[in-house]
């Protein structure tokens, strides 16, 4: 009986002190939850190929934003290259510049057109530079003979020719294959108009480029040019050829 007595007494003290101090549990927790926390080591085991790419498995998914950058850049890289290929190289002022030249001349007895270029492109060329021919139609090449090949009519026919080599240059036609057809020069940003001579092709060529199929070249010209020479005096002229 003294030992059950003794050990309700202990059970009764040990209920009695903890009822006492009822926030003896939550110092506690207090106490454990504001522990500072002690860093642990980490053991980190390096990839695959981290020193220099990582393989294509390990890595990220490309942002929205970076994807548009890449293919913007590639095309960028693809323009650079297409510019080395055809030449365009050169200062941004002059890198699209490539003006072209078209003679007309025109005679009583045949009308010529001759394209010419300058081969470096530059919008203030030297005096000394020359320009290359790149095409040139006339009468006899239409297929007019003798004195026909002074008419109206073979003007306006060379005038046709000349504007489908134009054309040609602007956009290349495309052939069976897919492929288009290596063009003869660049494509001409700009055309000055050349007259010489007053034969009848000189008005046939003029109204040719006013009516509607000049309208793929007449958006190119910037400049006309009259180097007709004119005789003042001096000595006595040739005389006319007949045909």
């Amino acid at each position: 009986m003294s030992c059950i007595a003794s050990t309700s007494r202990t059970i009764f003290r040990a209920a009695t002190t903890a009822s006492s101090r009822p926030f003896a549990g939550s110092l506690v927790s207090r106490t454990l939850a504001t522990e500072p926390t002690r860093a642990t080591a980490t053991t980190t085991t390096s990839l695959p190929g981290a020193a220099s790419v990582l393989p294509e498995a390990f890595r990220a998914p490309p942002l929205p934003g970076q994807d548009l950058a890449q293919q913007q850049q590639q095309q960028l890289v693809q323009a650079g290259d297409l510019r080395r290929r055809q030449g365009l190289t050169g200062p941004p002022s002059s890198r699209f510049y490539q003006p072209y030249k078209l003679h007309v001349y025109s005679t009583r007895n045949n009308t010529i057109l001759t394209l010419s270029t300058s081969p470096s492109g530059a919008q203030q060329p030297a005096a000394g530079d020359p320009h290359v021919p790149v095409a040139w139609v006339s009468a006899g090449s239409a297929g007019y003979k003798g004195a026909a090949r002074g008419t109206y009519d073979a003007a306006v026919e060379v005038s046709l020719k000349m504007f489908k080599k134009i054309q040609d240059l602007v956009e290349p036609p495309v052939l069976s294959g897919g492929k288009k057809l290596k063009a003869a020069g660049p494509p001409p940003t700009e055309l000055e108009l050349v007259w010489k001579g007053f034969g009848q092709g000189r008005d046939a060529v003029f109204r040719t480029l006013m009516s509607a199929d000049g309208d793929h070249v007449r958006h190119l010209v910037r400049r006309v040019t009259d180097a007709t020479p004119l005789k003042i005096g001096g000595t006595r002229a040739k005389k006319r050829r007949v045909i």
